[in-house]
């Protein structure tokens, strides 16, 4: 049992013990339960769909963020940070898994929110985020936001550990280097045949670029794709391209390699990124989005969001239906937290919540929650 109350439940990480120097020289804090469930979805029409359950990772709160943070916040905690702050949306899972588990550490967390499009699931976020004890502070777009992670808050808060949205920096794309890995075991142990694609969400870029460089460090030559659900550029900058997961793969393998120099030498190959699925904007359900999240909770029983999962698993349902691009398995790896907080939420006073928040959540607080 580690500090305030987090239960090592899971065991070394494979990427660990294929090179052990990393251990030694990377900070970790084991937050979830590994490794996650693949399965069949047998009752999706097809048989060659599966999915990766990382919805599972953790009984406090679960999803692709909990990876991510077993290392940002072993890091925070070696450079005895006492504060986080990192930005998203007002719905942000990412911060809101920062919340839960910086309350757990006794880590004070502050979150800059953007508006994105107000859900049932926004607005229950919103509520956790005072649950967990958060600061949040709303700066309604997503230019005022960023302007405020890279210069105001630097100056107001010199001795906060920054992170980038989504947990999206070298240390928790390591997260993810180290699911390939766990991948990689799973099929060896005959638990799923080798994918011919995996599919899954693309927006701060994290999760698939840490995917790409440890699907490359394992040897596994399954082909990914990432489905954006972000805004590919903000003004003339990138933002969710192949360039910017290209540079977030080669940040990551710098600093492994700097850690390890036995790690093999490779030549960093971004994967491909479909644009179809996007829609109207982050956030933003599509129809066919809307389609396939129903199809998922009728017959399979899985939660699907709208900004992310709906739209990834939209792409996965198609390449199954399209044999030309995929006679293999097709697997989808699920990002979405399972964890039901809704009682927790439901507990929290919406006046708590700074005014302009109030505001996004006033109508019908208890009905869609």
């Amino acid at each position: 049992m580690q500090p305030n109350g987090i239960s090592e439940t899971s065991c070394v990480p494979i990427l660990f013990k294929e090179y052990p120097e990393l251990e030694e020289r990377i900070p970790r804090i084991s937050l979830g339960q590994f490794p996650t469930p693949v399965q069949q979805l047998h009752r999706s029409g097809f048989e060659n769909l599966w999915i990766k359950r990382d919805d599972m990772s953790s009984s406090v709160y679960g999803g692709n963020k909990v990876r991510k943070l077993e290392f940002i916040l072993g890091r925070a905690k070696k450079r005895n940070a006492a504060h986080i702050i990192t930005f998203g949306g007002i719905g942000t899972n990412h911060g809101l898994a920062t919340a839960v588990f910086c309350e757990k550490l006794g880590i004070r967390c502050r979150l800059l929110l953007f508006w994105q499009p107000v859900t049932p699931g926004v607005k229950q976020n919103l509520l956790l985020f005072s649950k967990f004890k958060a600061d949040t502070i709303y700066k309604k777009s997503l230019w005022h936001t960023v302007i405020s992670y890279y210069l105001l808050e630097r100056l107001r808060h010199p001795g906060a550990y920054f992170v980038y949205a989504g947990g999206s920096n070298p240390e928790g794309t390591i997260g993810y280097v180290n699911a390939a890995f766990e991948l990689k075991e799973q099929i060896h142990r005959g638990e799923m045949p080798e994918p011919e694609v995996i599919i899954c969400p693309l927006g701060s870029g994290g999760t698939l670029a840490g995917l790409a460089l440890g699907l490359q460090l394992a040897g596994l030559p399954t082909r990914l794709r990432g489905i954006r659900v972000s805004k590919s550029h903000l003004g003339p900058f990138q933002a969710c391209t192949q360039n910017t997961v290209a540079k977030l793969m080669n940040q990551t393998y710098t600093y492994l390699k700097q850690r390890c120099q036995r790690l093999p030498l490779i030549d960093i190959r971004a994967p491909e990124i479909l644009h179809d699925y996007f829609g109207d904007g982050y956030g933003v359900p599509t129809k066919a989005a809307t389609k396939v999240s129903r199809l998922a909770k009728d017959r399979e029983g899985i939660t699907l969001d709208t900004t992310y999962t709906s739209k990834a698993f939209a792409a996965a349902y198609d390449c199954c239906q399209n044999k030309e691009a995929s006679a293999g398995p097709v697997l989808y790896w699920h990002t979405y937290n399972s964890v039901d907080l809704t009682d927790q939420a439901n507990s929290v006073d919406y006046r708590k919540l700074p005014e302009p928040l109030q505001r996004l959540i006033k109508e019908d607080i208890r009905k869609g929650i």
